[in-house]
């Protein structure tokens, strides 16, 4: 049995709590059903996964734009968020769907920051025009919303991998050093396990390999790629095994009870310090740092959809959740890391970590939280986090950039998995295979 395991074991009833407590923070209590497609109404519909901000700050930023009118008085289009699936990839599969029948059930999309070249060249999307403010999204996020020179979609919130540490644990300074430690990873059969594994060729010796829209040739896929993925493979069967069966949720549980170390998304941060055994008073029991390593740029985009009824509202609702007013709720209230250089006090000339401003929750919605409850994240564990997201993003890679992100993700997970399992998949194999899903033919290892 791993020292994982004896913890969890151990403290079955107190890691039974926490799971609890996470679905509490990150599930939200209600669902809207999927509605009809009704060309001729006037409420937009907004269409993404589940919304794992902190107390569903998402949910709330609909409801602002719900109460709050137009600058001349006009009431607002309702607006309504239809959560299509906990999953990323059925997220993508479903809403593809509905924009391949040529529905017009959506409003706004809500999507992985790699859909952008498939949704683009598909002709599900309106090019974006009239946001304000541009220049002060992040630049590589903004990035990943362009497609061919048009600007197709913004970002919601940005994704960077952070390094979780716990108290009197010092982090390592290299990738290997992570690996080896054993930490908690995300290496289960979902698209966490292609993120783990870009990092992990990225970090030895592949920097650059499967990036953006550099296109590796066979022989680099051969001889660069899947030699690190072979040695992140004898660590899966070795040190990292436990994290075979983790996405984001198991590796925060792991973390909780007993895992020294960490990598996860800005979102586990607040997730563990509202978790009791995580704090001591006000003090939390865990760090967060940037790894010394390259990590994969994640994060949401909103888009509008083609076939919208109501492009101009729905591209007035795009601009408004991406404000830099909602952008600072999202980070401060929900635990997102925002998609504005603003909302964290910074200027596109004025980046560095050490420059971080943000307030708490409370302060910047003017409320008392009630009952006594305090703010989860305060002013100094904001600025912490924020700190180690914008030294993250500064090292952090795109995705390939793919209008076959779908194929070219399940292939290079099912090379991956067979690589963990040693089950002789040859590095030539890989190299075709992953060669060919990049042009969205099929193909497996």
């Amino acid at each position: 049995m791993s020292a994982r395991t004896a913890m969890a074991c151990s403290a079955g009833g107190a890691a039974a709590v926490l799971a609890v407590t996470l679905a509490v923070l990150l599930v939200p209590g209600h669902r809207y059903p999927a509605m009809k497609a009704d060309c001729d109404r006037r409420e937009l519909v907004i269409a993404g996964g589940t919304d794992v901000s902190l107390k569903n700050q998402r949910r709330a930023l609909v409801r602002q734009w719900n109460e709050i009118p137009y600058p001349d008085g006009r009431p607002h289009p309702h607006a309504t968020l239809v959560e299509v699936s906990d999953s990323a990839d059925l997220q993508h599969s479903q809403i593809k769907a509905v924009a391949e029948s040529g529905s017009c059930a959506y409003d706004v999309l809500i999507m992985d920051n790699t859909w952008t070249a498939q949704f683009a060249d598909g002709g599900y999307l309106r090019p974006l025009k009239g946001i304000r403010d541009l220049g002060d999204f992040f630049p590589a996020a903004l990035r990943t919303g362009r497609r061919n020179g048009e600007q197709y979609a913004v970002p919601f919130n940005v994704d960077v991998g952070l390094l979780y540490y716990q108290d009197g644990v010092v982090p390592p300074s290299t990738w290997t050093g992570l690996l080896d430690s054993g930490a908690a990873l995300q290496l289960a059969d979902y698209e966490g396990l292609t993120v783990n594994a870009l990092e992990a060729v990225w970090n030895d010796g592949g920097d650059g390999l499967l990036s953006g829209d550099r296109r590796p040739s066979r022989e680099e896929l051969r001889t660069e790629v899947y030699p690190a993925l072979e040695r992140l493979g004898a660590r899966a069967r070795g040190p990292l095994a436990p994290s075979r069966q983790e996405r984001e949720l198991e590796s925060i549980e792991a973390f909780a009870f007993g895992n020294r170390l960490m990598r996860n998304w800005p979102y586990a941060f607040p997730a563990l310090a509202s978790e009791p055994r995580m704090r001591d008073g006000t003090r939390l029991r865990f760090g967060v740092t940037a790894p010394r390593a390259h990590t994969v740029l994640g994060g949401q985009n909103l888009a509008v959809a083609r076939r919208s009824p109501n492009p101009d509202a729905a591209t007035d609702l795009v601009g408004f959740l991406t404000e830099t007013r909602g952008q600072q709720l999202l980070f401060s209230c929900g635990g997102f890391a925002p998609a504005r250089s603003s909302a964290l006090g910074l200027s596109p000339g004025r980046g560095a970590p050490g420059d971080v401003k943000v307030q708490p929750c409370s302060a910047l919605t003017g409320q008392d939280l009630g009952r006594g409850e305090a703010d989860t994240l305060g002013q100094a564990e904001l600025t912490r986090l924020g700190q180690a997201f914008v030294t993250a993003l500064g090292r952090a890679r795109p995705r390939p950039v793919t209008a076959h992100y779908g194929t070219f993700t399940g292939t290079f997970r099912g090379c991956v998995q067979k690589i963990f399992d040693g089950a002789g998949t040859g590095a030539g194999a890989f190299a075709e295979a992953v060669d060919r899903s990049l042009d969205g033919r099929t193909a497996s290892c």
